[in-house]
């Protein structure tokens, strides 16, 4: 097994140089360092390969006969399959314009020739691990999106009232099953309307300093049982398992609970 076959595999990169020695220095070079490595002597042939293999990076050189380097950067960022590539360019030039165009059609990187290997394995490597990096960046958003919209599916569908209230009695969340059991048209017609659920909602005020206290205390209360007022004046009976979300120096950021009609129970 040789040296090539031993190492972790890195990566796939295309490598494109229209001057022979270089294209054989950086494909063996990389092949060593563990990556799949292609090359291409021109940007045509560039282009046709980043189409159609996946890719991981591109090592681009400017000055190619046919179509140069920025142009290729062009084409492979206004391609949809191909955009996403990062491409790093290798020149002769080392003047500001110059690297200001490579950046400007799409490049994340610049290295001027006569370049250092170990240089040009180091820029690699790190801007593969900027790339897997964004894309796991990228998975965990689109999983807590995911997670998200399903969370709020099941807010907006439950039977239950379900609730978020700052520590000073206003609500910061309310689900529509809650406002429906509290008589209000909406949820933000009941987080518009009720900013003193003591005196608004609680037909014994005292039973509000009963449940607070006990989450003061416990952080949870289940099963309070209580009579409320709907905004029609009608009583229900009602159940109420709340808990206190603190942060990590044990500060009370807010309450969540959820609330269940019980009348038909009680009058039974």
């Amino acid at each position: 097994m040789d040296s090539y076959q031993r190492k972790i595999y890195q990566g796939s990169v295309l490598v494109v140089d229209d001057t022979p020695n270089n294209l054989r220095l950086l494909t063996t070079l990389l092949r060593d360092e563990g990556y799949e490595v292609r090359a291409a002597t021109n940007g045509q042939m560039a282009l046709t390969i980043a189409r159609t293999v996946p890719l991981d990076l591109i090592l681009l050189d400017i000055s190619m006969p046919d179509v140069d380097g920025y142009e290729v950067c062009r084409q492979l960022k206004a391609n949809e399959n191909t955009q996403s590539i990062p491409v790093i360019f290798i020149s002769v030039f080392d003047e500001v314009f110059d690297k200001v165009q490579a950046f400007a059609v799409g490049g994340i990187d610049y290295v001027t020739k006569p370049f250092h290997l170990r240089e040009v394995v180091v820029r690699v490597k790190t801007h593969l691990n900027l790339g897997r990096l964004q894309q796991q960046i990228q998975e965990q958003n689109t999983q807590l999106r995911q997670a998200e919209a399903k969370y709020r599916s099941i807010f907006e569908h439950a039977i239950e009232g379900i609730f978020q209230m700052s520590p000073d009695g206003r609500y910061l969340d309310a689900n529509p099953a809650l406002a429906r059991l509290y008589g209000y048209s909406s949820p933000q017609d009941l987080m518009n309307s009720v900013t003193n659920p003591q005196q608004q909602l609680y037909l014994q005020p005292e039973r509000w300093d009963i449940l607070t206290a006990h989450l003061q205390l416990h952080d949870e209360v289940l099963g309070f049982e209580s009579q409320i007022r709907r905004r029609d004046g009608s009583m229900i009976w009602i159940t109420e398992n709340i808990r206190a979300i603190r942060d990590a120096n044990r500060l009370l950021l807010y309450y969540e609970g959820m609330v269940q009609d019980i009348t038909v129970c009680r009058s039974q």
